[in-house]
């Protein structure tokens, strides 16, 4: 990213560390030098860094890729735009209120690509040895690849390094999703991609004001900030990517650089406090306790945080707008409460025992009565604070976890939890029936067409809470098993949750099943923690039950 503006803090990664015997030197930070003194390569290395930098407010600044693949990019600002070639503190270009920017003489980057059979964070990624030889055991040539980062700030060492476990070198990516999509259906492999870059992309950038006849032409990356106050709008220009006339509005700068294909993207330096302000209210309701926004606040930050060098390692930003981060929408989107909620919460995050460590804060709309183990939803070691648990007001009854032999009349009670909707809302968030079209399972992906005609949907494995996390498909010349929470609800047409039992079938022939929850179940439940906000229960009681022995630490 370009060098920030003066600050009072920097996250410092550690250099040369290892995640055995992590080696990191408490520095002050130097203010940087102007950009213009930064060498070409400089600039390029900071648009794939895995720091932090604060602003003048003291608050940590976050890269947001917007767009990607584009060809003509068209930016604004009602009170005019400024052009740095070489960053904030370099050569400034007033020029009016609209430029468009084309990429010239641009090459993709040369990388390839490993799939990812299981990912391991906290305590487990220091022993990756055993998880690899299960992987060797069946069959695998695994390979662990270290992911993340080490910063340093307030005091506090935060580590948030994973260790990948991956198998195959890819040059198509196509090729490596086929691949992955195999692996995780016949496997239940996570999946992701792992990028290994050989050499980046490169290009020029061309930027017009063809009303003030300013043209600048930059290499690789070129920032655009607002002349006043106000914020810089991307305009969308159609060339097949995204809609002709889609414009939002962002607060901070925006920089465009050269793409892994060699087209332009679109990147928002902003700071955590706006970008938070964007984004709570997109993953919880504004009119929720108090609370409940509070600790939804936290969580969105430790999402943030943790995310930092784990995605994107070949992007030039640390995270994206779309929902495989966090769904990021710009200015406008913002409600007093929530921003409220963010204001109130800054700076504090949820740690492991130790406080070195960022607890992964995941969430889901609706846990059903009952969080899931991490391991249940997705490949990898047991977290030990993402445990699942029975809501507070049900604990006595269903600590143990929802039992196969009790899961059909825990599905019709509806018990009064805290993550059962306020009195008077829909309780299908909470308890749901649906039908399922038995032509639709024979075409979903995974689903062979010679398994002939459905005929029995059965349960082979479930998690803690009674999520199904294995079943078989019997059709009428063969049987299919399909593992993980996730493709359980895909196959089955999108179902709320895999927290289900097949009740029967309908006069119809379509199976018809009963359930709870909506979303994957693992961390916080936000309907739980409304519900527990409503109790007058505080946001740290309400993280410290959806993430087992968390501390929370403020951090700036």
């Amino acid at each position: 990213m370009a060098p920030p503006l003066p600050h009072r803090r920097t996250f410092l990664r550690g250099v040369g560390a290892t995640l055995g015997a992590a080696t990191f030197t408490h520095l002050v930070a130097p203010r940087w030098a102007a950009a213009s003194d930064l060498s070409l390569s400089d600039r390029i290395d900071l648009l794939y860094s895995n720091q932090f930098h604060f602003n003048q407010r003291g608050e940590p600044q976050v890269t947001v890729g917007l767009l990607h693949g584009r060809d003509r990019i068209r930016l604004s600002a009602a009170e005019g735009l400024v052009v740095l070639p070489s960053g904030d503190g370099g050569t400034r270009i007033e020029g009016g209120q609209s430029f468009e920017i084309t990429v010239d003489r641009a090459t993709p980057a040369d990388q390839s690509y490993a799939v990812v059979l299981e990912e391991l964070a906290g305590p487990q990624a220091l022993k990756p040895g055993p998880p690899i030889e299960a992987w060797k055991r069946r069959g695998f040539d695994p390979h662990d690849e270290e992911v993340g980062t080490v910063f340093g700030v307030a005091g506090h060492v935060l580590d948030n390094r994973r260790v990948r476990i991956t198998t195959g070198k890819f040059s198509s990516e196509i090729q490596a999703m086929q691949e992955a999509a195999r692996l995780v259906r016949d496997h239940g492999a996570l999946g992701k991609l792992h990028p290994i870059v050989h050499r980046r992309a490169k290009g020029s950038l061309v930027a017009s004001d063809p009303q003030h006849g300013i043209r600048v032409r930059a290499e690789g990356v070129l920032w655009f900030a607002s002349r006043g106050d106000s914020p810089v709008r991307v305009h969308a220009v159609g060339d097949g990517h995204a809609p002709e006339g889609r414009e939002r509005e962002y607060w901070g700068s925006v920089y465009v650089a050269i793409d892994r294909f060699g087209k332009l993207s679109v990147v928002n330096l902003v700071s955590e406090m706006e970008l938070l302000a964007g984004l709570v209210p997109a993953e919880i309701y504004a009119s929720a306790p108090m609370a409940a926004l509070q600790a939804q606040a936290v969580a969105a930050r430790g999402q943030l945080v943790t995310k930092v060098g784990t995605r994107h390692l070949d992007d030039p930003y640390l995270l994206c707008a779309d929902q495989h981060c966090q769904v990021y929408a710009g200015r406008g989107h913002e409600h007093p409460r929530t921003t409220k909620a963010v204001r109130e919460t800054a700076g504090w995050v949820a740690m492991r025992p130790g406080k070195r460590q960022l607890v992964d804060t995941v969430y889901s709309a609706n846990c059903g009565g009952h969080t899931e183990d991490n391991e249940e939803v997705w490949p990898g070691a047991p977290d030990p604070q993402l445990r699942g648990r029975a809501d507070p007001l049900i604990a006595a009854e269903y600590g143990h976890g929802i039992q196969e032999a009790s899961l059909h009349a825990w599905l019709r009670e509806v018990p009064r939890a805290y993550s059962r909707p306020a009195e008077g809302a829909p309780l299908d968030p909470y308890r749901w029936t649906a039908t399922i079209d038995k032509a639709a399972i024979s075409g979903a992906e995974g689903v062979p067409r010679s398994i002939g005609g459905i005929r029995t949907l059965q349960v082979l494995r479930r998690g803690r809470s009674g999520r199904a996390t294995a079943l078989r498909i019997g059709g009428a010349t063969q049987s299919v098993e399909i593992h993980g929470e996730l493709r359980i609800r895909e196959v089955l047409g999108g179902l709320r949750s895999s927290m289900f039992v097949v009740e029967g079938e309908d006069r119809y022939g379509r199976f018809v099943v009963r359930g709870g929850g909506h979303g994957h179940g693992v961390g916080m439940c936000q309907h739980g923690a409304m519900g527990m906000a409503r109790a007058g229960q505080g946001y740290r009681e309400i993280l410290r039950h959806y993430y087992r022995d968390a501390e929370l630490v403020e951090l700036w």
